[in-house]
C-alpha cells in the first residue's frame, strides 16, 4: 500500500473525489461536463486526475470504507425488511439470512415409510419430523478457560 505522503490530493481534487464518492442520484452537479464547468477545470482534467495513482488509491479507499460502512448496510437491510413485510418472498428471505435468522443452506430428508403420505395423520407426521430433528447434530459450543 501506498505511503500517506503519496495519496496526498489538492483542495480541487479532494472536493471531486468527494463528489464522485457520493451517490449518483443525490449528486449535484449531477454529471462530470456540470462538475467541470462548476469548478472551473476542463472535462478532460478530471478524467486526468482519475487516472492517477495517488487520486485511484484514495478513491479505492474511499468506496472501500463506504461498503464497510454500518449505515449503508442497515439501510440495506431495512428495504430488505420493508420488501420482505409487503410479500417479497426472496427480500425476506436474505434479510433472514443475513441477520442470521435463517442458515444459509436448505435441508431435505428423506422419509422411508411402508404408509402412503395420505394415509398418515398429522400426528403421525409430527412424530416423524420429531424423529429427525432429535437427530440432528446440534452445534456445541466450548467456553475455554480464561
Amino acid at each position: 500500500m501506498a505511503n500517506k505522503e503519496s495519496l496526498l490530493l489538492n483542495q480541487e481534487q479532494e472536493a471531486y473525489l468527494l463528489w464522485l464518492i457520493t451517490p449518483e442520484d443525490s449528486r449535484e452537479p449531477n454529471s462530470k461536463k456540470a462538475y467541470a464547468e462548476l469548478a472551473g477545470v476542463h472535462l478532460n482534467t478530471l478524467g486526468y486526475w482519475e487516472k492517477k495513482k495517488p487520486f485511484l488509491e484514495r478513491w479505492k479507499l474511499a468506496i472501500e470504507g463506504l461498503n464497510q460502512s454500518p449505515e449503508r448496510s442497515g439501510k440495506l437491510l431495512d428495504v430488505l425488511y420493508l420488501k420482505g413485510l409487503a410479500g417479497d418472498i426472496k427480500s425476506a428471505e436474505l434479510f433472514l439470512k443475513a441477520t442470521g435468522q435463517m442458515p444459509n443452506a436448505a435441508q431435505t430428508f428423506n422419509i422411508k415409510s411402508e404408509t402412503s403420505v395420505k394415509e398418515l395423520s398429522d400426528e403421525d407426521l409430527q412424530a416423524m419430523i420429531i424423529e429427525i430433528a432429535s437427530k440432528q447434530k446440534k452445534p456445541s459450543i466450548t467456553l475455554e478457560k480464561l
